[in-house]
Protein backbone atom coordinates (compact mmCIF):
# COMPACT_ATOMS: atom_id res chain seq x y z
CA UNK A 1 0.00 0.00 0.00
CA UNK A 2 2.66 2.51 1.03
CA UNK A 3 5.85 1.36 -0.67
CA UNK A 4 7.68 4.67 -0.34
CA UNK A 5 7.19 6.82 2.77
CA UNK A 6 8.50 10.36 3.17
CA UNK A 7 8.88 11.45 6.80
CA UNK A 8 9.43 15.17 7.25
CA UNK A 9 11.27 16.52 10.26
CA UNK A 10 12.41 19.82 11.66
CA UNK A 11 14.20 18.22 14.59
CA UNK A 12 11.82 19.61 17.19
CA UNK A 13 10.61 17.63 20.15
CA UNK A 14 7.05 18.18 18.94
CA UNK A 15 7.89 16.41 15.65
CA UNK A 16 8.96 13.15 17.29
CA UNK A 17 5.44 11.69 17.49
CA UNK A 18 5.14 12.10 13.73
CA UNK A 19 8.53 10.49 13.15
CA UNK A 20 7.69 7.57 15.43
CA UNK A 21 4.30 7.07 13.76
CA UNK A 22 5.79 7.22 10.28
CA UNK A 23 8.50 4.72 11.13
CA UNK A 24 6.00 2.36 12.76
CA UNK A 25 3.77 2.50 9.71
CA UNK A 26 6.72 1.94 7.36
CA UNK A 27 7.81 -1.04 9.44
CA UNK A 28 4.35 -2.63 9.25
CA UNK A 29 4.09 -2.13 5.48
CA UNK A 30 7.72 -2.97 4.69
CA UNK A 31 8.12 0.48 3.13
CA UNK A 32 11.26 2.25 2.09
CA UNK A 33 11.73 5.43 4.13
CA UNK A 34 13.19 8.80 3.27
CA UNK A 35 13.62 11.38 6.03
CA UNK A 36 13.43 14.94 4.72
CA UNK A 37 14.56 18.12 6.38
CA UNK A 38 14.02 21.36 4.49
CA UNK A 39 15.90 24.45 5.49
CA UNK A 40 13.93 27.55 4.76
CA UNK A 41 15.89 29.68 2.34
CA UNK A 42 13.91 32.69 3.54
CA UNK A 43 15.07 32.46 7.13
CA UNK A 44 18.50 30.84 7.28
CA UNK A 45 20.38 34.11 6.82
CA UNK A 46 18.47 35.76 9.66
CA UNK A 47 19.21 32.90 12.05
CA UNK A 48 22.90 32.83 11.28
CA UNK A 49 23.22 36.62 11.59
CA UNK A 50 21.43 36.56 14.94
CA UNK A 51 23.99 34.12 16.33
CA UNK A 52 26.98 35.72 14.58
CA UNK A 53 27.69 32.68 12.45
CA UNK A 54 29.82 32.97 9.34
CA UNK A 55 28.49 30.56 6.78
CA UNK A 56 24.71 30.51 7.03
CA UNK A 57 24.25 27.63 4.61
CA UNK A 58 26.74 25.45 6.48
CA UNK A 59 24.97 26.21 9.75
CA UNK A 60 21.56 25.23 8.33
CA UNK A 61 22.92 22.01 6.83
CA UNK A 62 24.33 21.07 10.24
CA UNK A 63 20.97 21.87 11.85
CA UNK A 64 19.23 19.62 9.32
CA UNK A 65 21.74 16.84 9.92
CA UNK A 66 20.94 17.12 13.62
CA UNK A 67 17.21 16.99 12.86
CA UNK A 68 17.66 13.85 10.75
CA UNK A 69 19.77 12.12 13.38
CA UNK A 70 16.76 11.10 15.49
CA UNK A 71 14.95 9.62 12.48
CA UNK A 72 18.04 7.69 11.40
CA UNK A 73 18.72 6.30 14.88
CA UNK A 74 15.09 5.39 15.56
CA UNK A 75 14.82 3.74 12.14
CA UNK A 76 17.96 1.72 12.79
CA UNK A 77 16.56 0.55 16.14
CA UNK A 78 13.48 -0.68 14.26
CA UNK A 79 15.53 -2.43 11.58
CA UNK A 80 14.61 0.11 8.90
CA UNK A 81 16.98 1.66 6.42
CA UNK A 82 16.27 5.38 6.30
CA UNK A 83 17.61 7.55 3.50
CA UNK A 84 18.33 11.10 4.69
CA UNK A 85 17.58 14.05 2.42
CA UNK A 86 18.29 17.75 2.93
CA UNK A 87 16.84 20.34 0.57
CA UNK A 88 17.10 24.13 0.62
CA UNK A 89 13.75 25.72 -0.15
CA UNK A 90 10.46 26.77 1.32
CA UNK A 91 9.25 23.87 3.49
CA UNK A 92 5.65 23.48 2.28
CA UNK A 93 6.48 23.92 -1.40
CA UNK A 94 9.46 21.58 -1.19
CA UNK A 95 7.49 18.84 0.59
CA UNK A 96 4.66 19.18 -1.94
CA UNK A 97 7.11 18.84 -4.82
CA UNK A 98 8.76 15.82 -3.19
CA UNK A 99 5.37 14.18 -2.57
CA UNK A 100 5.23 13.27 -6.27
CA UNK A 101 7.83 10.58 -5.59
CA UNK A 102 6.14 8.93 -2.58
CA UNK A 103 3.04 6.96 -1.60
CA UNK A 104 2.67 8.68 1.78
CA UNK A 105 3.99 11.84 3.44
CA UNK A 106 4.18 11.93 7.24
CA UNK A 107 4.49 15.28 8.99
CA UNK A 108 3.84 16.81 12.37
CA UNK A 109 1.92 19.88 13.39
CA UNK A 110 1.63 21.83 16.60
CA UNK A 111 -2.11 22.23 16.11
CA UNK A 112 -2.11 26.01 16.35
CA UNK A 113 -5.51 27.60 15.92
CA UNK A 114 -6.97 31.05 15.44
CA UNK A 115 -4.65 34.04 15.31
CA UNK A 116 -1.46 32.02 15.94
CA UNK A 117 -2.19 29.89 12.88
CA UNK A 118 -3.05 32.93 10.77
CA UNK A 119 0.17 34.69 11.72
CA UNK A 120 2.48 31.70 11.47
CA UNK A 121 0.79 29.68 8.75
CA UNK A 122 0.93 25.94 8.68
CA UNK A 123 3.27 23.85 6.59
CA UNK A 124 1.20 20.76 7.34
CA UNK A 125 -2.01 22.46 6.22
CA UNK A 126 -0.48 23.46 2.88
CA UNK A 127 0.96 19.98 2.38
CA UNK A 128 -2.41 18.34 3.09
CA UNK A 129 -4.16 20.59 0.58
CA UNK A 130 -1.64 20.26 -2.24
CA UNK A 131 0.27 16.99 -1.82
CA UNK A 132 0.38 14.55 -4.71
CA UNK A 133 -0.14 11.59 -2.34
CA UNK A 134 -1.89 10.88 0.98
CA UNK A 135 -0.60 12.75 4.03
CA UNK A 136 -0.55 11.57 7.64
CA UNK A 137 -0.47 14.55 9.99
CA UNK A 138 0.39 13.80 13.60
CA UNK A 139 -0.91 16.57 15.83
CA UNK A 140 1.02 17.56 18.90
CA UNK A 141 -0.76 19.71 21.50
CA UNK A 142 0.25 23.34 21.74
CA UNK A 143 1.73 24.37 25.05
CA UNK A 144 -0.17 27.34 26.42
Amino acid sequence: MYNRVLITTDGSESNRDAVDSGLELASRFGSSVTALCVFDVGSYGNIAQTYGLGDEREYMIKACEGALKYVMEKGEEMGLEVTPKIIAGHPAETIIEESKNYDLVVCGTLGKTGMKRMLLGSVAEKVVRMSQCPVLVCRNPVEE
